[in-house]
């Protein structure tokens, strides 16, 4: 079962999926593909499957020649009681991997810095975050007796400079709230 959290992430950026291939393809005229995974589970939302986010980017060549893919798992939670009272004040935090490809010559990948055979990276980065902060004010990302009032982004870490061929962007999502106990 999908934490609620990650489940809003992933539904949040269903955009991305849409836009993205709306708005850029390959040199061969395909569109640009655009995956999320549940990184918990290893499921692959958008169809079927699984992939491991975790494994190394050896294992997982053949995958991300087949798409760009967005990862959200369940991180952390904390939570402080309020004043004299049973509610929580509470945070939640869930880390979103996202991994590309070099479109090299209109082969392999979907991410190509000119935007020729595929998106390129910094588009793409800025469409899912821009999409996840498009629910920032009271995101319904609860569980039972939670309610969420804002979120933001932190702990941003790109990582495509440490490849060559390889693009990954990292980020967590912290769900600022409140949860009701008695």
């Amino acid at each position: 079962m999908t934490h609620p959290s990650v489940e809003w992430v992933l539904e949040q950026v269903g955009s991305v999926v849409d836009s993205v291939a709306a708005d850029y393809s390959q040199a061969d005229g395909s569109d640009v593909v655009v995956r999320r995974v549940d990184r918990t589970t290893n499921r692959i939302y958008d169809g079927s499957g699984t992939l491991d986010m975790s494994a190394p980017i050896h294992q997982r060549a053949g995958a991300l020649e087949r798409g760009v893919y967005i990862g959200a798992a369940y991180a952390d939670r904390s939570s402080e009681p309020i004043g004299t009272e049973y509610n929580l004040d509470v945070d939640e935090v869930v880390g979103v991997q996202l991994e590309g490809l070099t479109a090299r010559d209109g082969h392999g990948g979907h991410v190509d810095p000119d935007g020729e055979w595929g998106i390129p990276w910094s588009a793409f980065v800025r469409r899912v975050r821009t999409a996840i902060y498009d629910g920032r004010t009271y995101p319904g990302a609860g569980g039972p007796n939670v309610s969420f009032t804002h979120l933001r982004l932190t702990n941003e870490a790109p990582r495509s400079d440490d490849f060559s061929q390889y693009y990954a962007h990292n980020f967590d999502v912290v769900f600022d709230g409140f949860e009701e106990l008695s």
